[in-house]
């Protein structure tokens, strides 16, 4: 069975790598529950979530999963939630994910209504707000001396144990040292007897070796980062960032960096730098996505029809998925293109609006919680297609 539980810290960041496990294609039933957390001892929040639970059973009804066999796979993992709650005393909610083949964890920093749903998919909707709120992103310090890459959030930064290699520009150039722009000997002019000074540009050999350096370093990380698309923030000398901006391979590499000798900020003022560059990034990646929203409403690029977004979304064609942040549709999406809408939850159902994030972040389709104010007049959910 497949596990997962926060990697960082801090209760309520979720990171792209596991959002992607939630929405990922799972055995059904998928069975999400919500909570409170804190509210008592270990043993008294688990028989909370056991009845919490039990009252979904009818849920489970003519499925591969029977009430006793969930039971038993919360049982069996609770131990791994309680060494997890130990780094996430602060936390006040907590999300349980059960399915044949997969169980996720994840601490709150706000707290939940007690809720349990089942379905084809997890039910992650809670979670969007906090997704988009974390901000997930990586941090690369680069300096003379040193290169490091964190991971990191809203909440802070933590490095990963990753070697490079080289793990510095002295190592990869020998000691030389590339600190300066120009470099300059004495010399006597032969007329006056006295000492000059004669200047000499950056050796073209100097940049080459640089570079060398920078492309093994951006080799680590592409591997390390691969198949992630959170930010990659780079914290280096202003000289060496477009070099390193020409030898790097990651596609989500951000344009700004901070023009910084990494080696002399803690890691609260390299977090306190880079965050300021992700949250702005993000904002920026939110308001260009409702830009291109109201650019093409009324044109087969968008729509705000849930049955049309389904379909679309099922097919990977979405590019930009806008759901409010309250409100549900119960139904079910019948393949190729049938959509079933239903006043209130009936067996089989799944929450629609629920589905269409999922199978938009299935596809790597960012999904923003917008207010319906936001979109054209009457929409509550909207989409951009892909061209």
């Amino acid at each position: 069975m497949n596990t997962e539980t926060p990697a960082t810290p801090a209760p309520g960041t979720i990171e792209t790598s596991q959002f992607a496990a939630l929405t990922g294609g799972h055995e059904p039933p998928c069975i999400s529950l919500y909570a409170p957390a804190g509210t008592g001892s270990a043993k008294g929040e688990f028989a909370q979530l056991l009845e919490l639970l039990r009252t979904a059973k009818a849920g489970l009804a003519g499925t591969s999963m029977t009430i006793e066999k969930a039971e038993e796979q919360l049982k069996s993992q609770w131990p791994l939630v309680e060494q997890n709650a130990a780094a996430h005393k602060n936390a006040r909610g907590r999300a349980i994910f059960l399915a044949g083949n997969f169980f996720g964890c994840h601490h709150l920093a706000e707290p939940v209504a007690e809720r349990a749903v089942i379905g084809r998919v997890f039910f992650v909707r809670p979670l969007l707000p906090v997704m988009g709120a974390s901000g997930h992103f990586f941090l690369l310090a680069v300096s003379q001396k040193h290169v490091a890459l964190f991971e990191g959030s809203r909440d802070g930064i933590h490095k990963l144990n990753i070697e490079m290699v080289p793990a510095s520009l002295h190592e990869d150039l020998e000691g030389q040292e590339f600190e300066r722009q120009s470099q300059f000997h004495s010399a006597a002019p032969k007329s006056t007897g006295k000492r000059g000074s004669v200047f000499y540009g950056t050796d073209i050999n100097q940049k080459e070796r640089i570079l060398h350096f920078l492309r093994t370093v951006d080799r680590t990380v592409a591997r390390v980062l691969k198949g992630q698309s959170a930010p990659l923030v780079v914290a280096a000398l202003e000289y060496l960032f477009p070099l390193y901006k020409t030898a790097n391979t990651y596609a989500h590499l951000l344009e700004n960096g901070i023009d910084a000798n990494p080696d002399i900020l803690s890691p609260d003022a390299l977090h306190a730098a880079s965050w300021k560059l992700v949250e702005s990034h993000l904002e920026e990646a939110k308001v260009s996505a409702l830009d291109m929203y109201r650019k093409l409403v009324n044109t087969e690029r968008t729509s705000s029809n849930l049955r049309e977004i389904l379909v679309a979304a099922e097919r990977g064609r979405v590019r930009y998925l806008f759901v409010p942040p309250a409100g549900e549709q119960w139904g079910s999406l019948v393949l190729p293109e049938t959509v079933h809408l239903h006043r209130g939850a009936e067996p089989g159902d799944d929450e629609l609006l629920n589905l269409a994030a999922v199978l938009t972040l299935r596809h790597e389709g960012p999904v923003y919680v917008v207010p319906p104010e936001e979109l054209r007049e009457g929409a509550s959910l909207a989409a951009v297609f892909r061209s």
